[in-house]
């Protein structure tokens, strides 16, 4: 099993969503609000713990940017507040 640290942000997130939705493949242009794969509620969740996990702090425009609601657009976000 690999290292959780080493993960890329987009692998960490399929991680995190495959925990959740284990039956669904989430591809990474998908909303994942749209497609079912997260709430409301699970999505405090998911920005506690990529905060955690990535030492970042989202502000409310990350939350407006239109790259938060897929895999693939909110690890470009994370890369970008991380620096990497």
């Amino acid at each position: 099993m690999q290292d959780t640290a080493d993960l890329s942000p987009e692998d960490w997130l399929r991680g995190w969503f495959g925990r959740r939705t284990p039956d669904m493949e989430l591809d990474r242009d998908d909303n994942y609000f749209e497609v079912g794969a997260i709430d409301s509620f699970s999505v405090i969740e998911l920005i506690e713990n990529v905060e955690n996990r990535f030492s970042i702090r989202f502000t409310e425009q990350d939350f407006q940017d239109r790259r938060f609601v897929t895999l693939g657009g909110l690890a470009a976000l994370i890369r970008d507040k991380s620096g990497g």
